[in-house]
């Protein structure tokens, strides 16, 4: 979310052409009276010029006061609260990446849910996240680790498994704890499974909030 200074433009009449044209109407008092709007001209541009000065200097303090907030943590620290809108709804979540634990790659192909080809050369990591509501309105079908944007050390995206229910992978990630709604005071564990290729790692994820503030959890 970006504010830009609003630049003002003001017109204003030459003190020479305002001079003349009060000169021309005769006599020694028009001639004063000229003089003294001239002053009175300039004066007025000297207050404008400042109530200027004012203004270009109000917008960059809203806009220093107004940037998303961001923050590195650690494994287990929590972020936030942070805004997170979902259809009509927007509530405050505080954000904990709990822990990441690696698995073994023969747990998963005994669990024989995936073809043997598609997962040779990978290793599996489990990643655990606690999303808690700490307020505004109730979110109803909300998923808030869609946010959440996991990298390799290198920083190229992994995408994580998507999983329905439990895979039945011994250490791996239990049934989805997501609920279908989520009040003020409640939460849940979610737990993203990911198969990177043997010989990498990952390196960070990201949550981003609805107004582009960013939360990141070094992972190695």
């Amino acid at each position: 979310m970006s504010h830009r200074k609003k630049l003002w433009l003001r017109a204003a009449v030459p003190a020479t052409v305002l001079a003349l044209a009060l000169t021309a109407c005769g006599g020694d008092d028009d001639a004063s009276d000229g003089a003294g709007a001239q002053e009175t001209g300039q004066s007025q541009d000297q207050d404008q010029d400042q109530d200027q000065d004012a203004q270009e200097d109000a917008p960059a303090e809203d806009e220093a006061s107004e940037e998303p907030s961001s923050g590195s943590f650690a494994l287990g620290e929590t972020a936030g609260p942070a805004p997170y809108e979902y259809s009509d709804a927007t509530a405050q979540l505080e954000i904990t990446v709990q822990k990441l634990e690696q698995g073994d790659i023969a747990d998963v192909e005994a669990a024989g849910v995936f073809d043997a080809e598609d997962i040779a050369g990978r290793t599996p990591y489990y990643l655990y996240v606690d999303y808690q509501h700490v307020g505004g309105e109730e979110l109803k079908y909300g998923r808030p680790g869609s946010e959440l944007r996991t990298t390799l050390s290198d920083g190229s995206y992994v995408p994580s498994v998507i999983m329905i229910g439990d895979l039945g992978i011994p250490g791996g990630c239990p049934a989805s704890e997501e609920p279908d709604t989520l009040a003020e005071g409640e939460g849940f564990t979610d737990c993203d499974m990911f198969l990177i290729p043997e010989g990498t790692e990952l390196g960070e994820t990201v949550w981003t909030g609805a107004d582009d503030s960013e939360f990141t959890w070094k992972l190695n």
